[in-house]
């Protein structure tokens, strides 16, 4: 069971093992855990992602007020 203010999520046994090792050989790295690295990881994304959106979007304004 997931600790309070928490979800979980499943990763395939060899991501997990490679995070881990990262996480353990890496301390110059920063992470305490796993599942730092994950957050970590995953709040990168989704902002690359948000990022583009943004970029398309504004893209598509300035286009049609081209038009």
């Amino acid at each position: 069971m997931p600790v309070k203010g928490y979800d979980s999520v499943n990763l395939p046994t060899g991501l997990y093992g490679k995070v881990k090792v990262l996480v353990k050989t890496r301390v110059d790295l920063g992470y305490r855990s796993v599942t730092e690295f994950v957050a970590e990881a995953v709040r990168k994304r989704t902002e690359e992602i948000e990022k583009a959106n943004n970029l398309t979007t504004q893209l598509h304004e300035r286009l049609s007020k081209e038009k």
